[in-house]
């Protein structure tokens, strides 16, 4: 390559930088930016899941201590702080319980009710609706215990809400729909499960169903 040659090279890259070279720039910088900040974004997810863990850990070991004014700080910072993390569903969920057994019912249902609307994961989920369920079967509200359990993704609960469905029942004197939910319970059991024997003892407990 002649001098000129590398000239008329030099000339065009030159003029390729000034009309380019600030879009380039600014491509490379937006570049780094964008992984500075996902990996920022990743690091604080993954401290905030390990406090919360922390957090849960330390309101579990409460609770069994009954500590209850030291786990109701720790379950209130995982619903007020962490409520992204899974840890603030099943917060939620032993908050409620506290709440139920310390005789402030309604307190527990508002707690049940956030869990189902926030928690991310559907085990807990399940739970809150069916803990919320009973306790309006307690209190004699049997319609809105049903209404709950009027819900199509059940995915691995079929047995607890058809059991919890066939308990509505026959606190609402509906023997033959309670008979239909208790077996419809016991399709969704192994044949081995130690639980279906309680199953069949609600089954007799219905009595004979009665003959057209």
């Amino acid at each position: 390559m002649t001098a000129y040659e590398e000239q008329e090279d030099l000339d065009r890259l030159k003029t390729w930088w000034k009309t380019y070279g600030n879009s380039v720039i600014f491509g490379i910088l937006l570049g780094v930016a964008i992984l500075v900040g996902f990996r920022y974004w990743t690091q604080n997810k993954e401290l905030k899941l390990h406090t919360a863990a922390g957090l849960y850990e330390r309101m579990f070991q409460d609770v069994y201590a009954k500590k209850s004014g030291d786990a109701l700080k720790s379950g209130e910072l995982l619903i007020n702080e962490y409520s992204s993390t899974p840890y603030a569903g099943m917060a939620g969920l032993m908050l409620a319980r506290m709440d139920f057994e310390a005789g402030d019912a309604a307190k527990a249902r508002e707690r049940l009710q956030w869990v189902m609307e926030h928690a991310d994961d559907a085990a807990v989920k399940h739970a809150a609706r069916m803990r919320l369920a009973r306790i309006h079967l307690g209190n004699g509200d049997k319609e809105a215990a049903l209404v709950l359990l009027n819900v199509k993704d059940r995915a691995g609960f079929e047995t607890e809400y058809e059991e919890l469905k066939g308990d509505i029942l026959v606190a609402q004197g509906q023997r033959d729909g309670a008979r239909t939910a208790y077996r419809e319970a016991l399709k969704h059991l192994p044949t081995s499960s130690p639980y279906a024997p309680i199953l069949n003892m609600k089954l007799d407990d219905l009595g004979p169903e009665k003959t057209p």
